[in-house]
């Protein structure tokens, strides 16, 4: 994704320089991210875009990054990268 894209996401809905099925798709992040239940209407409308197996595939792909974020969160996981060496333990 482009980093002007990045950088207009918080103006996503609005933003010409993303397409009404990227603004769908964000939309559907949001709501399962923030709500976990998505409204049925945004369900329908991306099933029609994507198709049935497409908006699993989605689905599954947020729920699997909000899992991630939220165990890592949970154990205060460091995420930096550490490079380890032979004689010191990471």
């Amino acid at each position: 994704m482009p980093a002007e894209k990045f950088e207009a996401l918080a103006d996503a809905g609005t933003s010409p320089l993303f397409s009404e099925l990227e603004r769908l798709v964000i939309r559907y992040a949001e709501e399962m991210t923030r709500f976990v239940q998505v409204d049925s209407a945004l369900v329908e409308s991306l099933r029609r875009e994507l198709g049935a197996t497409a908006l699993v595939q989605l689905t599954l792909s947020i729920a699997a990054a909000n899992f991630t974020t939220r165990f890592n969160e949970a154990l205060g996981t460091d995420l930096e990268v550490r490079t380890a060496s032979p004689a010191i333990p990471p």
